[in-house]
């Protein structure tokens, strides 16, 4: 993706600011927007981070895309920050998404700053979510952002091919793929160590 030209960068600025500025997320679980996940899972943890675990193609962000359009169809924004730059976002939108592209805000940092971009982010508790996607190995900033969360408020959710071990999940996924219209996921952490165990939950394949 080309640099912003300089002269767009004030205005884009001056809205970030603005939407940073609204008011900050309440706490609480998000509905997953999927009945088979919240009957099991009760919800994403939020504050918190959910890492879905998984590679391409695996279902990974089918899990992750009801909630999301769930979100932005109340108007409330949700925050991507795609390291790879590898996210389409009209397919978010169509009958498999639901996603209201107006209100996601997609940022597209680089491989380099896109655990801090996450950072700043759920730190700032101004969007319910933020999507972090494909990023580097997290190392030492993994504990950061947990406790960005506690402190934003957000829910963080990283999706990677891998887990990362540093990384104090509140739920982590890993997800096998699609099996006769379903994606098999396991849950091998929870706070609570309820949810561990194996699911076949329905979904549109993506």
């Amino acid at each position: 993706m080309p640099p912003l030209p300089a002269a767009e960068r004030p205005a884009v600025l001056a809205e970030l600011r603005a939407r940073l500025a609204a008011p900050r997320v309440q706490a609480g679980r998000l509905g997953t927007g999927v009945p088979e996940l919240d009957g099991w899972l009760g919800g994403w943890p939020s504050p918190g981070v959910t890492e879905l675990v998984g590679p391409l193609g695996s279902g990974r962000l089918s899990l992750l895309l009801p909630g999301l359009a769930a979100l932005t169809r109340r108007g409330r924004p949700v925050l991507v920050v795609d390291a790879m730059e590898a996210v389409y976002p009209p397919g978010w939108a169509g009958p498999g998404g639901g996603v209201e592209l107006a209100q996601v805000w997609m940022v597209r940092p680089g491989l380099d700053r896109a655990g801090w971009v996450a950072e700043q982010a759920v730190a700032a508790g101004s969007v319910d979510a933020v999507v972090l996607l494909d990023a580097p190995r997290l190392g030492r900033q993994a504990l950061r952002l947990a406790r960005a969360c506690e402190r934003g408020g957000s829910a963080l959710f990283v999706v990677a091919e891998e887990a990362e071990a540093e990384l104090p999940a509140a739920l982590r996924l890993q997800v096998g793929g699609f099996e006769a219209g379903r994606v098999r996921v396991t849950c091998t952490r929870s706070r609570d160590g309820r949810q561990l165990g194996e699911r076949r939950v329905h979904l549109a394949a993506g």
